[in-house]
């Protein structure tokens, strides 16, 4: 069976479907304890998922603790520095966790998470964001989408303007650049895509969506 984090390889065993499934369950299952453990979870879960796709074997995912108790994912340099991909571009993804308490004990959150595809490490020329902020400031919408680029009936940079969205999940991220951006793959679609939306379903039953800014 293969599972990767951030600082292992794959092995010489074949893909395995069924393996795979079952890496997402469990590590899904960590995910939802509610435990230190689960932070480790959440980054190898990650890993795994930009392993069988799209970011390049000399990228990884790592977490850093700027806090003790309050971890942020991001590429091997920490949590703004980006994932090389298999076109040459960059995938600048992060995301600040937490344990809290809740009804149904003690569980992880993320606080804040980001998506970002750019075309250079320093991310000067990106070309889309999403946000996702738990607790936004002011009217911005707690989950939004940034596109570069120019609003030409209005003469307006599109780059300030954010367009609500729902939370946007990294297995969605990841289809778009394959299927919209043609970013190469590692594995083929058999097997990945059943991966990530395994992966996205299991997300999607635990999430919740981000509260609007003007809500009382």
């Amino acid at each position: 069976m293969w599972i990767f984090c951030g600082t292992t390889t794959p092995s010489s065993t074949p893909p395995d479907l069924d393996a795979f499934l079952g890496s997402v369950r469990q590590l899904t299952d960590r995910c939802k304890a509610g435990q230190a453990d689960s932070y480790d979870a959440y980054q190898e879960l990650a890993a795994l998922l930009l392993r069988l796709t799209v970011m390049h074997q000399s990228g990884g995912v790592r977490l850093s603790f700027g806090e003790p108790d309050q971890p942020a994912l991001g590429g091997w340099g920490g949590p703004t520095d980006p994932v090389p991909l298999n076109d040459g571009n960059f995938l600048r993804l992060s995301a600040s966790l937490y344990l809290v308490e809740t009804a149904e004990g003690v569980r992880m959150k993320v606080r804040n998470s980001s998506y970002q595809y750019q075309l250079d490490r320093d991310g000067k020329q990106w070309l889309f964001r999403y946000d996702y902020l738990r607790i936004p400031p002011g009217l911005e919408p707690g989950a939004h989408l940034q596109i570069s680029g120019q609003l030409a009936i209005y003469n307006t940079p599109l780059a300030r303007l954010r367009f609500p969205t729902g939370r946007v999940t990294l297995e969605a991220v990841i289809r778009l650049l394959s299927d919209q951006f043609g970013v190469p793959c590692n594995e083929p679609p058999e097997l990945w895509r059943p991966v990530l939306a395994e992966s996205e379903k299991l997300f999607l039953e635990i999430a919740h969506q981000p509260g609007r800014a003007d809500t009382a």
